[in-house]
């Protein structure tokens, strides 16, 4: 019989468990050493110099597709190419900034956004080399009661870019002065987004190029202007890319899984203070802040519901599945709680998916397809003679929680089909899908797939916990 209440010094200062490793055999409770707590945020500075986008990649993709651009105005798809979220977006105000990445390398990467923002925001944040910025503010005058974004009419005169007044030159400090030096480096302003769109877009010689968007507003705003290229939908395109990752990138998903990790086994030590699963999720929102990131969802036994709140009882089993993001680069974790002794259905559940999912881990490489991880998991829990349902789902992670291209039937694309390649981060959902057995379980972690093998981005505990 195993010690239920074996506590667990630490974790955030709360009575917490034990972590047993399930391995089909009468485990005994060990403790699970707390995940050192570190408010401390990681030097980012690597984010001004180093591109999130994996340039290469990105080239050949275009190049396969016949695309002579990207242009882009969701945020996700701006920060991964211009490493820039728009501020504008966060408070509503959508399409706020443009980003026109070119094929061709040798030619800028232009960015189309507010010249205030420019000066008080992107100055701070971007220091790569081959931008160029197209500021707009609002027309002046006159000109601001008939300016129209058709192709004629001429361009109305631009409003100056706003900056904070200085009162006293002496007084200005060294960011201060790096952040006017930039603003005034950019293109003179246009009198509104679509026309500072166009400027960029005749700079870079793409009037009659092939465009991959990510947005119908881009279509709209360029052909009222008399643009004479053609269009095509960039979302799957830039997904592809995705796929796999930049240095940049693996960086800021090794932070993002880790501080998850650690958010989640924080949580898992205030179960029983907490009570309920609506206090659990609250705690878990608040130990991602504490460590830097935003909470995106947990799902708490088999429940995404955000207003659900049952009392939590000795006895019970449920799984957690928490996801969160660093910088917008987001972690994917799973596990199995124990409240005390679970039924013994549980136990054979949580050893049939913790054995499917060594079985599959081993083996995980790049030149794999999704539909191989979902066979290996089968035919593990087929050896194990365990009659329950697992998907097995793998999904890409990343700037999405499922960062891949959508299967399309009229394509011939499925999910099953993608390839693993070097320098993918993949997770694979191991949730029993059955009820009616005590309870809920879960296993999920995030592996850096490699040539030969793949590796966890983060500290892999115990596949279940006791408390």
């Amino acid at each position: 019989m195993m010690d239920r209440r074996t506590l667990l010094a630490g974790m955030g200062g709360t009575a917490a468990a034990a972590a047993v490793a399930d391995q089909g055999t009468p485990p005994s409770a060990a403790p699970l050493a707390a995940a050192p707590f570190a408010p401390a945020r990681p030097d980012l500075g690597f984010l001004r110099t180093e591109a999130l986008v994996h340039a290469e990649r990105a080239q050949a993709v275009m190049a396969r597709e016949q695309f002579d651009a990207f242009i882009v105005t969701q945020p996700a798809n701006v920060f991964y190419l211009g490493n820039h979220w728009p501020n504008l977006d966060r408070m509503g105000f959508r399409h706020s900034v443009f980003v026109v990445y070119p094929r061709d390398p040798k030619r800028p990467v232009a960015l189309v956004m507010t010249g205030f923002l420019h000066y008080y925001r992107y100055a701070d944040d971007v220091d790569l080399p081959n931008r160029i910025v197209f500021p707009y503010t609002s027309p002046v005058g006159a000109a601001a009661a008939s300016a129209g974004s058709g192709a004629g009419g001429g361009e109305p005169e631009a409003a100056p870019t706003r900056l904070h007044r200085v009162l006293d030159e002496t007084l200005l400090t060294p960011r201060e002065k790096h952040r006017r030096s930039v603003a005034e480096s950019a293109e003179p302003p246009s009198a509104s987004a679509e026309r500072a769109l166009l400027k960029a877009v005749r700079h870079l010689g793409l009037e009659k190029g092939r465009i991959a968007i990510d947005d119908p507003v881009v279509e709209r705003l360029l052909v009222g202007q008399g643009f004479a290229g053609s269009f095509a939908p960039a979302e799957d395109s830039l997904r592809r890319i995705r796929l796999v990752k930049s240095p940049p990138e693996i960086r800021l998903m090794r932070i993002a899984a880790q501080n998850n990790v650690d958010a989640a086994l924080a949580t898992v030590g205030a179960v029983r203070a907490a009570g309920s699963t609506g206090a659990l999720r609250n705690r878990y929102f608040a130990e991602v802040a504490a460590r830097g990131n935003q909470a995106v969802f947990i799902v708490i036994d088999g429940s995404s519901s955000e207003i659900a709140d049952a009392p939590i009882r000795d006895g019970m089993a449920f799984s957690i599945d928490c996801v969160s993001s660093f910088l917008h680069y987001h972690g994917d974790f799973a596990r199995t709680i124990f409240v005390g002794e679970p039924h013994p259905l549980m136990r054979r559940g949580t050893t049939a998916i913790h054995t499917a999912w060594q079985d599959i881990r081993s083996q995980l490489r790049a030149g794999m397809r999704f539909a191989d991880v979902q066979r290996i998991g089968r035919e593990s829990m087929k050896r194990q003679g365990a009659d329950f349902t697992v998907s097995f789902t793998p999904h890409s992670v990343g700037l999405h929680h499922t960062d891949h291209p959508r299967p399309s039937v009229a394509e011939g694309r499925s999910v099953e089909g993608l390839m693993l390649e070097k320098d993918m981060i993949l997770s694979v959902d191991c949730p029993i899908l059955d009820t009616g057995m005590g309870g809920t379980c879960h296993l999920e972690d995030l592996m850096l797939i490699g040539e030969h093998g793949a590796t966890p981005i983060h500290h892999v505990p115990p596949n279940i916990f006791v408390v």
